[in-house]
C-alpha cells in the first residue's frame, strides 16, 4: 500500500473555496479509481492541520494512476482553482509513504482516528527498529487498534519511519490506550536500555466535521 499525502491549512475567512478545492480533487482521484481520505489532526501539531490523502495499491499503480488523473481536463481546472489569486489554503507538507507489508495490518485508511508516531532509526539500527515494531504491534493490536508502518518519502519528516496506530472510534482509542498502558510502559522500559531510534512527532487524526 502505498500513500500520498498533501497537509495544508485553511486561510480564515476562506473555509469556502478551501473545501471547494478538497472536494475537486477528491471527485477527480474518485473518476480514475483512487480511494482518498480526509482527516484532521486534533492534537500533536502546532496549529490545525488538514490531510488529504490518496492510496494507491503499489509504485506501478500510483504512476499509472497519476498519469491518468494529470491528463484529465480537471487536474487543469484544480490547478487554475489553486493557483488563483485569492489564497484559501497554507501549504505544510506533502510526502509519499509506502507501507511495510509485513508490520502493517489490513488494507484501506481508517475509518476512524489515527494515532501517528514518527521515529528516525539510529545509524545502522533499521533492523532493531522494525523489530521493536513487530513487539509493539503484538502489544497495541489486541486492544482493539491496526497498526500500520510506513516508510517516508519527502516532505518534513523524510526517510524516517511512521507507525500508525488505526481506530473505529475515539471510543476506541480511549479503550485501547488505556488497556496498553501497563504492557506499553514495560515494552518501552525494556527496548530504553539499548535504544534503537528517536520519536521526532506524535499527532493524532481524526475525521474531519467542517472540512470535505
Amino acid at each position: 500500500m502505498l500513500i500520498q499525502a498533501m497537509v495544508q491549512t485553511p486561510i480564515p475567512g476562506q473555509l469556502d473555496r478551501f473545501n471547494r478545492f478538497l472536494q475537486m480533487n477528491m471527485a477527480l482521484a474518485a473518476a480514475h479509481g483512487v480511494g482518498t481520505s480526509l482527516k484532521v489532526s486534533s492534537f500533536g501539531t502546532a496549529g490545525i492541520e488538514i490531510y488529504l490523502m490518496q492510496q494507491f495499491a503499489d509504485w506501478e499503480e500510483y504512476g499509472e494512476k497519476t498519469d491518468a488523473m494529470r491528463g484529465d481536463p480537471a487536474w487543469r481546472q484544480i490547478m487554475d482553482f489553486g493557483g488563483g489569486s485569492q489564497p484559501f489554503a497554507e501549504n505544510i507538507d506533502s510526502f509519499c509513504a509506502s507501507a511495510i507489508p509485513e508490520l502493517s495490518s489490513q488494507e484501506g485508511f481508517s475509518a476512524g482516528p489515527v494515532l501517528a508516531t514518527v521515529w528516525a532509526p539510529h545509524p545502522k539500527r533499521l533492523g532493531a527498529t522494525l523489530e521493536a515494531f513487530a513487539r509493539g504491534k503484538a502489544v497495541h493490536e489486541p486492544e482493539g487498534c491496526k497498526v500500520r508502518v510506513f516508510q517516508i518519502l519527502g516532505g518534513r519528516f523524510c526517510g524516517q519511519l511512521l507507525y500508525n496506530m488505526s481506530f473505529e472510534s475515539n471510543q476506541a482509542f480511549g479503550r485501547c490506550m488505556a488497556g496498553i498502558q501497563e504492557p506499553h510502559a514495560a515494552l518501552m522500559a525494556d527496548i530504553d536500555q539499548d535504544p534503537v531510534a528517536n520519536m521526532t512527532a506524535q499527532f493524532k487524526m481524526d475525521n474531519p466535521v467542517l472540512v470535505g
